[in-house]
């Protein structure tokens, strides 16, 4: 039974400054001091990069770009470790939690439902993020899809550079037709570059207007630390993601545009007669496994964004493990994270969006009261072996209430706390409006407020 108790601003502010904190502090290295600047973007950055073309105008496979140009020394503004918000592992050590062992060189676990890391390694480190590019892509191309810009069935034609793109590829024959559909399927499940550079000219025109489209669309997801420099992934001059961004991605990809969502769990796909499995062995591998994408590169190895879902679990999770030693291994690592994150944590949903939490008086308008409530779900995601009956909620509104309210009017907060400690607090608001009362109504009203105020400061 969870407990509801009403405060007083003052109370509560008295009581969050005398409560010892009970969580870890992140575990930072202490020679990384940097601080994100949120203002930040390297989406802006690095408007010099160019990808290197060979002689058909396509991007050069075989043009050797080092890697301190593909992934440059990320600057201070970009916040180094602390750029990443703190892991429920590391928050809730107190409880027996612990950090998985991942054999890679950046990993991040997220609840997809909350956007809350659960666990994470480096993951704010630049990387090359190689095909999990084509995520982005995607990402741009469900949206043009949704607002009815391009649709399914419309036929694109294969322009030549397409053909004289290297890597990986749907074998498109340069002039053909091919319906959209088939070319999300291409370049999710055989990682086409022929279909990705089909698609970004069907979009935008060009492969370069296509990568402004990728940047300007990482700014607005809040993905600081990454910056675009082709629209598939092979290596380019500042063309970099760090695990964090790309599990950011990924939870867009899933939760804003789900009609489309299945595709990235196809494990192959058949076009001009060639069948092709899909990249991805996790889906092979693993009964939870919902799809995403893989990526390598020489440099930076092989690397999963994954997602996965349990019967009767609501919990859904984005894992991104960047530089392992092979697909096997990427796979086993994503698994072992994805399996880390369903067995040590759950998912208590405490109230529901715009449910009515309580009634509140209203001074002075048409209406004597206003429901109170959330404007989102109250979700937490805690250690498994937290009991949810030690959670507490406790209500505190900013002031008293005068018309006129609007729907949707921050009225307080509420913050839940366990064993006395606050650990997500999520702002209340007015689920409806009350206009303003008649002259009299007003009038009287002030008049009665006076002396409420008057009589509580004397404690009457």
């Amino acid at each position: 039974m969870i407990k509801i108790k009403q405060l007083s601003l003052a109370a509560t502010i008295a009581a969050l400054l005398s409560t010892n904190v009970a969580f870890a502090a992140p575990a930072n290295d202490t020679a990384d001091l940097a601080q994100p600047d949120s203002n930040y973007f390297a989406a802006t950055q690095y408007k010099d990069a160019k990808a290197p073309l060979n002689s058909y105008g396509a991007i050069d496979v075989q043009k050797n770009v080092p890697e301190s140009i593909q992934v440059p020394k990320a600057p201070e503004e970009a916040g180094g470790v602390n750029g990443v918000p703190e892991a429920l592992a590391q928050k809730w050590k107190q409880e027996g939690t612990f950090l998985p062992n991942i054999k890679a060189e950046s990993y991040i676990l997220f609840d997809a439902s909350t956007g809350q890391v659960i666990a994470s390694h480096d993951a704010n480190k630049r990387m090359a993020p190689a095909s999990t590019t084509k995520l982005m892509l995607l990402y741009i191309v469900e949206q043009k899809l949704a607002d009815g810009s391009i649709s399914l069935d419309s036929k694109v034609e294969v322009p030549q550079v397409a053909w004289h793109t290297g890597g990986s590829r749907m074998f498109l024959k340069p002039g053909s037709f091919v319906t959209v559909k088939d070319l999300i399927q291409g370049v999710i499940v055989e990682s086409g570059n022929d279909a990705a550079v089909t698609l970004a000219n069907y979009v935008a025109g060009s492969q370069s207007s296509f990568v402004s489209m990728m940047n300007a669309t990482a700014v607005q997801l809040k993905m600081h630390n990454t910056h675009f420099t082709t629209v598939m992934g092979l290596p380019a001059p500042a063309h970099f993601s760090t695990a964090y961004d790309l599990g950011v991605l990924g939870q867009h990809v899933m939760n804003d545009f789900p009609q489309y969502f299945h595709w990235y769990g196809q494990k192959e796909f058949e076009y001009n007669h060639i069948r092709q499995p899909n990249f991805n062995r996790l889906l092979f591998t693993y009964k939870y496994a919902t799809g995403m994408k893989t990526g390598s590169t020489k440099a930076a190895g092989y690397s999963l964004v994954s997602s996965a879902a349990m019967p009767g679990n609501p919990m859904k999770l984005v894992a991104v493990v960047l530089g392992t030693k092979s697909l096997n291994d990427v796979a086993a690592e994503s698994k072992a994270l994805l399996t880390y994150g369903f067995r040590f944590f759950k998912q208590d949903t405490m109230y529901q969006a715009d449910q009515k939490i309580s009634d509140q008086k209203v001074w002075g308008g048409q209406q004597d009261n206003v429901a109170v409530g959330l404007d989102k779900n109250l979700t937490l995601v805690l250690p498994s072996g937290v009991n949810e009956k030690e959670l507490e909620s406790k209500i505190t509104y900013d002031a008293d209430i005068k018309a006129p309210v609007s729907k949707g009017e921050k009225l307080g907060e509420m913050s839940v706390s366990y064993q006395g400690k606050v650990i997500q607090t999520e702002p209340l608001v007015a689920l409806n409006k009350v206009d303003e009362g008649s002259w009299f109504t007003r009038i009287i009203a002030s008049i009665t407020l006076y002396f409420h105020k008057l009589f509580a400061s004397y404690h009457l």
